[in-house]
């Protein structure tokens, strides 16, 4: 059941890169300023859980509790203090490459702020689902941990979807991205929805650090992979479909599993990366590149 056992690890692998997928297309969807720092708070999160139980003895609970309000209010001051002026001040820029870099800049402080914090080892929170793999059909195996990352993916990416689709938040939201000034002038707050979708999802990724930190193992930069991985999922999805980025992220996680299986585990990743630069050279508007680089 080698191929069964593949597919799984690569649901899990795929799954990692779905959640932060979603959240790069969901924010971008409401701002249209790519979030490079989605996976630095994943970061954040499974560390600063570390940090609290291991050294300081918290019980697990405050410790989650007390990291993600930390993480929410830091995502919030961060945008009321600096998106706020670099999108609305005096010398508001515009345009996806100018704005981009805020949140590469923000990526940057805070692995920073985590080499100072936490060291330059590897760390993971507690597993919030202890013990050992369980056994499928009596030859599939997967991490109880693992199925806490693969329902937290599909659970996150269905709601965020249904969100848009059918609520009238989620058409506001929607309004937001598409054109603010209109958005603005029909009376949507579309400073409040980027406020709101930036703390958001800083707290999403941080409590997904927290679930899947035991199965990888965390340090200082491991923000700036996540980030990366998510970003390329996203694109998938043209940066504006939180449903199609899930799915993708997904796919790239179960073909790079079966790469690894068949092709080669030490050239794996070279093939997978060849493979998605084909798919968007032969198919750019079906894969969603068209809407990513046109808005």
């Amino acid at each position: 059941m080698k191929f069964g056992n593949l597919v799984i690890a690569g649901l899990v692998t795929g799954s990692i890169y779905a959640v932060f997928a979603v959240c790069v297309s969901v924010w971008y969807r409401v701002s249209n300023i790519l979030n490079l720092a989605v996976g630095d708070f994943a970061m954040l999160g499974a560390l600063g859980v570390d940090d609290l139980v291991r050294v300081r003895n918290w019980p697990l609970p405050a410790a989650i509790a007390t990291t993600l309000a930390v993480v929410a209010a830091f995502g919030y001051l961060y945008d009321r203090v600096v998106l706020r002026l670099a999108t609305e001040g005096r010398s508001a820029q515009e345009g996806i490459v100018v704005t981009f870099f805020f949140t590469f800049a923000l990526s940057f402080f805070i692995d920073g702020v985590a080499k100072v914090l936490f060291g330059t080892d590897v760390h993971a929170a507690p597993a919030l689902w202890s013990g050992r793999s369980l056994t499928i059909l009596s030859e599939l195996h997967v991490e109880r941990a693992g199925i806490l990352v693969l329902a937290c993916a599909v659970i996150c990416g269905s709601m965020f979807w249904l969100y848009i689709r059918y609520t009238l938040g989620g058409k506001a939201m929607e309004a937001s991205g598409e054109n603010a000034l209109g958005a603005r002038i029909v009376g949507i707050d579309t400073r409040r929805y980027r406020r709101i979708i930036f703390t958001g999802t800083a707290v999403l990724a941080a409590v997904f650090g927290i679930i899947e930190s035991p199965i990888t193992g965390y340090t200082y930069l491991s923000g700036a992979t996540i980030s990366l991985t998510g970003f390329i999922a996203a694109a998938y999805g043209g940066f504006r479909k939180p449903g199609r980025a899930l799915l993708a992220g997904l796919v790239i996680g179960i073909v790079e599993a079966l790469l690894g299986g068949y092709v080669s585990a030490e050239y794996g990743d070279t093939v997978l990366y060849a493979i998605l630069a084909a798919l968007v050279l032969t198919w750019p508007r079906a894969l969603g590149f068209g809407s990513a680089v046109s808005g």
